[in-house]
């Protein structure tokens, strides 16, 4: 019997199907051996039941009516035998020893909860991002204990998550038993649903972050659509739910969520205002960043700009 401890890996696909492949492979040829993968088909309506095919006797495969990826993800989950949970978004790839590395990682620091892994982003055969967390100088913000490549957070994360969202999904082994204790994806949310997962996850449990490229993120047009409104309203949904949280404690994370929901706010006037040409709806949001946060900066400027008549500001 093995007694290395066992990894579900969930792969989420919606329409994805031409990726699908290379991705199983890229779980498929692991050097680490204990691991199931469970593969989610959101209601897909493209070939992927073609590209799933050659797979079906090394896989778990679920097809379900389109609910969305956080009901994927908790599908997957409510599916998994195993006490630690990975997850790969269906056109991203894993390097050979990713999970290996993990495994030990937790193993020999087993005061981890999750852990994730740096990461670069490709198109096609081009890496356009070579180090995703290059930028972020996550060090400085919060203690750490530094084990080589491995930085084990000693702080819980919260605040952290509230300013940035620095884990990529598909870098991410996370304890079961986590997932569980917090709710799982909450499928309310249309977005933003794994950003508000690490919130709450951050709120009890030990973050760890492992200093190597061992996830390969895909950029592509299908990704396009992420440049737009949705953003903006996905990170407002998500405050408001953190925020409503924090008031329901009497938190002490209150102040921080509400200048977090201004700057929200203001982002989306900006949005409205410069990109979209609509000042009415520009001064909704700013006046919204205002009651949030009285000393938000710019947003009074702004406010008064949208009552500039429409010739003139164009």
């Amino acid at each position: 019997m093995n007694s290395s401890p066992g990894v579900s890996v969930i792969i989420c696909s919606y329409n994805h199907g031409r990726f699908l492949p290379s991705c199983i492979n890229s779980v498929l040829n692991q050097s680490y051996a204990n691991f199931e993968i469970i593969v989610i088909d959101d209601g897909s309506t493209d070939n992927t039941k073609e590209f799933i095919k050659p797979y079906l006797n090394r896989i778990t495969y679920r097809y379900q009516e389109n609910q969305g990826r956080g009901a994927s993800r908790n599908t997957g989950i409510n599916l998994a035998q195993y006490r630690w949970i990975a997850f790969l978004e269906a056109d991203e790839l894993w390097v050979p020893d990713k999970l290996e590395k993990q495994i030990k990682a937790v193993t020999e620091h087993p005061e981890i909860d999750l852990l994730v892994t740096n990461a670069c982003w490709f198109d096609g055969d081009t890496i356009v991002q070579k180090d995703y967390f290059k930028s972020m100088n996550l060090f400085h913000k919060q203690p750490v204990d530094h084990y080589g490549h491995l930085h084990i957070f000693t702080d819980k994360l919260y605040e952290l998550f509230i300013d940035e969202n620095f884990v990529n999904l598909s870098s991410v082994l996370v304890r079961k038993s986590c997932l569980y204790d917090i709710g799982l994806f909450d499928v309310a949310l249309p977005r933003a649903q794994d950003r508000d997962l690490w919130l709450r996850l951050s709120r009890i449990y030990t973050f760890a972050y492992l200093d190597e490229i061992l996830t390969k993120s895909r950029t592509h047009s299908l990704n396009d659509g992420l440049r737009t409104i949705y953003p903006y309203l996905s990170r407002i949904q998500l405050f408001e739910k953190a925020y409503k949280f924090e008031s329901d404690l009497e938190g002490k994370h209150e102040t921080r969520l509400r200048k977090r929901l201004a700057r929200c706010h203001f982002d989306l006037g900006h949005f409205f205002l410069f990109k979209l040409k609509e000042l009415q709806k520009a001064r909704g949001q700013f006046k919204k960043a205002l009651e949030y946060d009285p000393a938000c900066p710019n947003a009074r400027f702004y406010s008064n700009v949208t009552y500039i008549p429409r010739p003139i500001f164009n």
